[in-house]
């Protein structure tokens, strides 16, 4: 993995945690939300309940206070009593009860509640715009409504449900109009969006720290990952070029002896188990003793380059080997026929007298020049891989007895199996 590559899957990686932290976040706002509305649907249900007990019993007696004044709604002939002490109590029904406990939510929790209809008796239970729009939805048949809304400029999560005529109710609503079961106005409940906001915010500063701590997790291990697959790859780098280098000669940077002699054997075994012909051309530069003698080790060496550099050009077809056999001598090893590593030799040696090299001291030519000797067999069974290197080299003293500059093929004198094919 690059350096480019390793910030490609640190940004994937971030973008992955930011996208499930907003996810996770707007989840957890719904959910606090529907707790929201929830709670306040819980909160309704409760005072359903305290007023359907309060009715139960016919409403509840309490004493005269200051804080308790008789309903002057309330019209009945037993709303106020005296005892024989002279003590004045005074009837609380569902609705009296649900409007003095709404004082005392208020004051302690925060939480509103408000009893109110569309045609209310009291001023105080006028609906504001909001429960008028859920009045109007009860009467069209919906049977809760809820949305956050504002209340005096301050945010609130409102809960509202209708209110239905229940039979211990007809004792103070006994109107023509009323009807058993029928629809007498809602309750509304309110919950400060604050407390359900801090809640949601807990939730958040807890996520946010849970995605920075798996974020930062993920972006440590990836970096750990990439250095140790960078140490890795800088060892395995140095590993390959010291194998490199144990198989490559330093001045040519052509493959070395060593390297020849394991190519050889493996290519012989091949051709062996699948019979078809193999090949060898040894080369040696012409006179090149001379040639270092008299121009310096420092031109022989170039010299050794160029022409390796040349060989090198004409040998790139997939499964052929060209390498430095040993101080002015190259060999190349070829899957090839006998006709076609003729023609290949052919070109190496015009290539490199193509070259142009000047060699002051050449007795055939004015440039530098080389001599092949090449050969072929069809490895089997009764073969040695040093026969074929045999023919090669002694191909190669008959080019040079032959006058340089030349190429010689090995004819074999007993033909193998096969030899068609050479």
């Amino acid at each position: 993995m690059t350096s480019k590559g390793i910030f490609v899957f640190v940004g994937l990686w971030l973008m992955v945690i930011g996208i499930s932290y907003y996810q996770q976040a707007e989840d957890d706002k719904r959910f606090g939300q529907k707790i929201a509305y929830k709670q306040a649907e819980t909160f309704f249900q409760h005072i359903l309940l305290m007023r359907y007990w309060n009715a139960h019993h016919g409403g509840v007696y309490a004493p005269v206070t200051e804080s308790n004044q008789p309903d002057p709604y309330l019209n009945i002939p037993e709303r106020d009593i005296t005892t024989r002490e002279g003590k004045r109590y005074t009837l609380i029904n569902p609705a009296y009860m649900s409007r003095q406990m709404a004082k005392m939510e208020k004051g302690k929790t925060g939480i509103l509640y408000h009893i109110t209809s569309l045609d209310p008796q009291r001023p105080e239970d006028k609906a504001d715009d909001w429960e008028v729009r859920a009045l109007k939805a009860f009467e069209d048949g919906k049977t809760s409504f809820s949305e956050l809304s504002d209340i005096d400029g301050k945010s609130y999560y409102r809960y509202m449900a209708p209110l239905v005529l229940e039979p211990e109710c007809t004792k103070c609503h006994n109107e023509p109009d009323k009807n058993v079961g029928g629809f007498r106005g809602a309750i509304s409940v309110s919950l400060p969006s604050s407390s359900i906001e801090a809640f949601i915010d807990d939730r958040l500063v807890n996520l946010k720290r849970s995605h920075l701590v798996i974020a930062v997790t993920g972006v440590v291990a990836l970096m750990l990952g990439y250095w140790a697959q960078s140490k890795l790859n800088r060892r395995l780098t140095k590993a390959e070029t010291r194998l490199q280098l144990a198989y490559l000669d330093a001045l040519t940077l052509l493959p070395n002896r060593r390297y020849y002699d394991a190519f050889l054997l493996k290519e012989w075994k091949r051709a062996m188990r699948h019979h078809y012909p193999l090949s060898l051309i040894m080369i040696d530069i012409d006179f090149f003793k001379t040639y270092n003698d008299s121009l310096g080790h420092q031109e022989g060496d170039r010299c050794l380059r160029e022409v390796a550099r040349t060989l090198r050009r004409y040998c790139r077809r997939s499964g052929d080997l060209i390498a430095r056999y040993g101080g002015e001598e190259f060999c190349v090893v070829s899957a090839c026929n006998s006709e076609q590593i003729s023609q290949l030799a052919d070109i190496l040696r015009m290539a490199v007298e193509m070259m142009q090299l000047p060699h002051p001291c050449s007795q055939i030519s004015k440039y530098v020049t080389i001599s092949l000797g090449a050969a072929t067999l069809i490895p089997n069974d009764k073969m040695q891989i040093s026969e074929l290197m045999h023919y090669a080299d002694q191909s190669l003293y008959s080019a040079k007895q032959a006058g340089r500059n030349k190429v010689v093929k090995y004819k074999v004198e007993i033909e193998a199996p096969n030899d068609s094919e050479l």
